[in-house]
C-alpha cells in the first residue's frame, strides 16, 4: 500500500497525471473570456490569466477544465459573487467588476484584504468608495482573494475521494480560504524566485 492513491500526496498525483505542453510546462486550463457587463472590466483578463496560472502549484490545476470570465449579472451587487466553482463541470466562473466600487458596508476582513493591496477606500454619503491606483494591484488582489479561493474549492473537489471528506459549507469555505493562502504564497514565492 506504499504507493496507493490514498497515501500519495496530491502534488505527486498531479505531476504524474497532468498533461504537459511541448516545453515540459504543465498544461493550464482553457480560459474563455466573455464581454464584461457594461462599464465593468475583467480584473485578470484572458491575456494575463496564463501568467498567473503558470505560477500556481500543479496540484491546484490538475483536473480543472476551464476558467470562464463572465459579465456580472445585471443588478447584482458587487461581489455577489466575485466568482464560483462548479464541481460537476470542473470549471471556475469569474465575474466582471466596475473600476470603482461602491459598498454600503465593509467587514473587517474584506477591508484588510483591500488595504493589503493598497486600494483607496473613502467614506462618502453613498457608502464606501473603493478605487485602485493601479490596475495591476486590482489583478493581484483578485488573484489572491478570488481566483486562489476558487482553486481551493477545485482542490477539495478534485481530491475528495482521496481524502474521504464531505464537509459542510462553512468548512468548505474555510478549507478554500486555507488553500487560497497556500496558492497565493506559492505564487509570490515563484515570482520572487524569477526576479
Amino acid at each position: 500500500m506504499s504507493r496507493s492513491f490514498r497515501t500519495q500526496k496530491e502534488a505527486i498525483i498531479a505531476r504524474r497525471h497532468i498533461v504537459r505542453v511541448g516545453n515540459g510546462a504543465p498544461f493550464v486550463p482553457r480560459v474563455i473570456e466573455r464581454a464584461p457587463a457594461p462599464g465593468d472590466i475583467h480584473p485578470v483578463p484572458k491575456r494575463n490569466m496564463r501568467f498567473f496560472l503558470e505560477r500556481v502549484p500543479v496540484d491546484y490545476l490538475y483536473g480543472l477544465r476551464r476558467i470562464e470570465l463572465r459579465a456580472r449579472a445585471h443588478g447584482r451587487s458587487l461581489g455577489n459573487p466575485f466568482g464560483h466553482y462548479l464541481g460537476d463541470e470542473r470549471a471556475i466562473y469569474l465575474y466582471s467588476l466596475p473600476p470603482v466600487w461602491i459598498c454600503e458596508g465593509l467587514d473587517e476582513g474584506f477591508r484588510r484584504s483591500l488595504q493589503k493591496f493598497r486600494a483607496s477606500i473613502e467614506m462618502r454619503s453613498e457608502g464606501f468608495v473603493i478605487s485602485w491606483p493601479k490596475r495591476a494591484r486590482l489583478a493581484l488582489w483578485f488573484f489572491s482573494y478570488v481566483i486562489a479561493h476558487e482553486l481551493g474549492h477545485h482542490f477539495a473537489e478534485q481530491y475528495k475521494f482521496k481524502n474521504s471528506r464531505n464537509p459542510s459549507s462553512s468548512i468548505e469555505e474555510a478549507f478554500a480560504d486555507l488553500h487560497s493562502r497556500r496558492v497565493t504564497d506559492a505564487f509570490f514565492e515563484k515570482m520572487w524566485a524569477e526576479r
